[in-house]
């Protein structure tokens, strides 16, 4: 695989450090950082596919494969962790990889914003970055590298309220006018590990 996905990889050793910073609009990407900031409904990690959701028909549970009706897929990977099916009642979650421990609050959410207009990863991050300290998240910094070909950016945030640390990747698939967010998220003090865990399936995505 052909990217720069490893360079972008070497801030994950040392999460707390700030990315290339950037001037810190409540928008979608906002609330799915809030939604991931708040700790998911637990979630049987042997529950039943629903019918017509991302855990029947288009998942293979035992990879951990997730493939989107919008095209892309990704894969556990090496990470350890179960993809599991979304919360009962939230619409704007496809997927999520959870940590096996009972006790985690370590998780991976999947999600597609689908955009009025073909625009660039960078714009598209830009567009609402400003709005995140509003909402109780300090923004260590964003940067942009390139997987398989495709644009992305990396948003690390810290949520002062929750004691939760996230990084959100946005992948943006200009032609077809569709954004994918993946956010990972954990408790501060445990983040760092879960990153790598993150990592591991992030680096599976293919658009």
């Amino acid at each position: 695989m052909t990217d720069h996905f490893a360079a972008f990889r070497q801030a994950t050793a040392h999460p707390g450090r700030a990315l290339k910073s950037r001037a810190p609009h409540w928008g979608l990407l906002i609330a799915f950082a809030l939604t991931s900031a708040a700790l998911l409904p637990p979630i049987s990690l042997h529950a039943a596919p629903h019918p017509a959701t991302s855990s029947s028909q288009l998942v293979a549970p035992k990879l951990g494969m997730f493939r989107s009706p919008d095209g892309f897929r990704l894969h556990a990977g090496e990470s350890g962790w179960l993809q599991t099916p979304p919360p009962a009642g939230n619409s704007t979650i496809l997927t999520v990889y959870r940590s096996p421990k009972p006790e985690s609050r370590a998780s991976l959410t999947v999600r597609v914003d689908r955009l009025a207009r073909e625009v660039t990863a960078e714009r598209y991050v830009q567009r609402w970055l400003k709005d995140y300290p509003r909402f109780g998240f300090d923004v260590l910094g964003t940067q942009a590298f390139t997987q398989n070909g495709l644009k992305a950016q990396v948003i690390d945030l810290i949520n002062r309220d929750s004691k939760m640390q996230l990084r959100q990747i946005v992948f943006v698939n200009e032609s077809q006018k569709r954004a994918a967010i993946l956010t990972c998220r954990d408790l501060t003090d445990q983040f760092a590990d879960s990153l790598k865990r993150c990592n591991s399936i992030i680096k599976s995505f293919e658009w």
